[in-house]
C-alpha cells in the first residue's frame, strides 16, 4: 500500500460598483427605477496530483514487461491542471409602473413592469447578453396575474473547460464483453476519465412563467392572513453541457462490434485466451454540448400567519412542486442505441434512459415539498419544518420484463425551540436554540448508487442534535 495525494483549489476574486435612483424620470402611474451596476471577476482552478497519478511515476509488470500510465491500481493517468478566467459583467434593470390604483381604471388596479438586461464577457469564450421582462397586473387588492419570460445561460466551469482528464469509478455493466463473450452480467467497478473541452458553448436557456397570487384581503384580521400562489413554468435549453455516458458508450460499443467496428472510446485490454472481447480497462468522457432539453412544471405555496392571539404568533408555509415534463433529446449516438435496443439488438433486462424523459428517473422526483410551522410568544420561539420528495425509479438494476427498480419517497421532519433572554445584563439579546434534524433517524431509500442511495434526493446525515448560543451586541 501507498499513500498518494490530490490537492485541489479554486480561488474567486471580485469587485463590483452598482448603482439605484427610484425617481428616475416620472410617468402617470408613477416614478420609474434604475438599478445598474459593473462586476469584475477572476476565477482560478488547480488540481495537483500525487506523481503516482499524474504518470510521472508508472509501474511496469516484472513479469510481462506491461508499462501501465500509474503507480497506483485501477487509477489512469490524469495530469495536474491549471487554469483561470477573467470575467467582466454589466446589469441594468427597469421598474416601471404602468397603471397605478389612483387612475381608477376598471379591473386594473395596478401594472407594474421589469425590464433588465446582463451582459457577461468571459476571457475564455467569448461574450453573452440576456434580457429579461416581467410584470404584475393587480386586478383587485387580493387577486393577482403575473409572468415573467427571459433568456439565460451557464458557462461551462474550468474543470469542464480545461481539465485533461478527471478520474471517476461508478458500477457499470459492461455488456459487449458478457453478451460477446456468453458470460454473465453483473455490475463492475469501471473507471471513467472525464477531460474538458476548450471548444465547449455556454448553456443557453429560454424561460416562461405565469402565475397568479390571491391574497383574501377580504377576512377579518383575527381570522389571519392568507397567501396563496400558483406558477407553471417552462424551460427550453441548448447547447446542454454534459458527457455521452458510459454505459451509453459501452452500449454503443457492443452495437458496434456487432457490425464488426467497435466504439474507441471503450478502451479494453487485449483478450485473454478463450475471449472474444477484452476486459475493459476505462472510457473515455468528454464533456460536450448536449442536444436541448425542455422541461415544464408548477410550483405552488400556502402561507397562513396568525398574529396578536392570546397564545402567541403562528405561521405556517407548505410549498410545492410537481415536475410535468423532462424530455432530453437524444443525439446520434444515442439514437442508435434506443433504436438497437428497442429492436432486441442487445438481448433482454436491458433498458436505455440517457435521453428520452427523464421525469421520474433516478434524482428527478416528480414531487417536491416542504412544510414550515413556527409559534412564537413573547421571548420563546418553537418551529417544525418538513422536507418531502417523492419515489422515482433506479436505471440500474432492469427486471427481465425492462421493469426498474422503485426507489420509495422520502419524508423527514426537523425540530427546534429558542428562548431569547431579555434583560438589562450582559445577557440581554442573547438567543439560546436547542433543536433535531431528522427526528425519527431515517435512513435514505436505497439506489444501486455506489454509496447505496441516491444522493439528489435524500442525504445520509442521521438524527443530529444541535445546540446554539448568540450573542447580539
Amino acid at each position: 500500500l501507498v499513500d498518494v495525494a490530490r490537492v485541489g483549489k479554486t480561488s474567486l476574486s471580485t469587485w463590483d460598483l452598482k448603482a439605484s435612483r427610484n425617481d428616475l424620470f416620472q410617468l402617470p402611474a408613477g416614478p420609474v427605477g434604475l438599478a445598474l451596476g459593473v462586476e469584475l471577476r477572476r476565477e482560478t482552478y488547480e488540481d495537483q496530483r500525487d506523481p503516482r497519478l499524474n504518470g510521472t511515476v508508472k509501474y511496469t509488470d516484472a513479469v510481462t514487461g506491461i508499462t501501465y500510465g500509474t503507480d497506483v491500481v485501477g487509477a489512469s493517468p490524469s495530469p495536474n491542471v491549471s487554469a483561470n478566467r477573467n470575467v467582466s459583467s454589466f446589469f441594468m434593470e427597469f421598474a416601471i409602473p404602468v397603471v397605478s390604483p389612483e387612475m381608477q381604471i376598471p379591473l386594473i388596479r395596478s401594472i407594474d413592469l421589469q425590464i433588465a438586461a446582463r451582459d457577461e464577457y468571459y476571457s475564455d469564450f467569448g461574450n453573452v447578453t440576456k434580457p429579461k421582462i416581467a410584470g404584475i397586473w393587480q386586478l383587485t387588492d387580493w387577486f393577482s396575474v403575473r409572468g415573467a419570460t427571459s433568456k439565460g445561460f451557464r458557462a461551462p466551469n474550468l474543470p469542464q473547460f480545461y481539465s485533461d482528464g478527471t478520474t471517476v469509478s461508478n458500477t457499470r455493466t459492461d455488456y459487449a464483453f458478457c453478451r460477446i463473450n456468453n458470460t454473465a452480467c453483473a455490475g463492475i467497478s469501471t473507471i471513467e476519465v472525464r477531460a474538458g473541452n476548450k471548444g465547449l458553448k455556454p448553456e443557453d436557456s429560454t424561460q416562461n412563467s405565469f402565475g397568479i397570487v390571491f391574497q383574501p384581503t377580504f377576512i377579518p384580521p383575527e381570522f389571519g392572513k392568507f397567501t396563496v400562489t400558483f406558477d407553471r413554468w417552462d424551460i427550453k435549453e441548448t447547447n446542454v453541457i454534459g458527457i455521452e455516458d458510459a454505459p451509453t458508450q459501452i452500449l454503443y460499443d457492443l452495437l458496434l462490434r456487432q457490425k464488426g467496428s467497435s466504439n474507441t472510446n471503450v478502451v479494453r485490454l487485449a483478450p485473454a485466451p478463450g475471449q472474444t472481447v477484452g476486459v475493459l480497462a476505462y472510457v473515455n468522457e468528454l464533456y460536450t454540448n448536449l442536444q436541448p432539453r425542455q422541461l415544464q412544471g408548477i410550483d405552488f405555496s400556502v402561507e397562513y400567519r396568525l398574529r396578536g392571539a392570546g397564545w402567541g404568533n403562528f405561521s405556517a408555509v407548505l410549498n410545492g412542486s410537481r415536475l410535468d415534463k423532462f424530455d432530453q433529446f437524444p443525439d446520434e449516438i444515442q439514437s442508435q442505441v434506443a433504436a438497437a435496443n428497442a429492436a432486441g439488438q442487445f438481448g433482454p433486462g436491458i433498458a436505455v434512459t440517457s435521453a428520452g424523459s427523464q421525469v421520474q428517473l433516478n434524482g428527478n422526483p416528480r414531487w417536491r415539498a416542504s412544510g414550515t410551522f413556527t409559534w412564537s410568544r413573547g421571548a420563546w420561539l418553537a418551529g417544525a419544518f418538513y422536507s418531502y420528495t417523492g419515489p422515482v425509479f433506479d436505471t440500474g438494476p432492469v427486471k427481465q420484463n425492462n421493469e426498474f427498480f422503485t426507489v420509495k419517497d422520502w419524508l423527514t421532519s426537523s425540530y427546534y425551540v429558542q428562548y431569547r433572554i431579555r434583560n438589562k445584563g450582559l445577557t440581554d439579546g442573547t438567543t439560546v436554540r436547542l433543536g433535531v434534524r431528522n427526528f425519527e433517524d431515517k435512513k435514505p431509500p436505497l439506489a444501486s448508487t455506489n454509496v447505496g442511495y441516491e444522493g439528489q434526493i435524500a442525504s445520509p446525515l442521521g438524527r443530529y442534535i444541535y445546540g446554539s448560543i448568540t450573542k447580539r451586541f
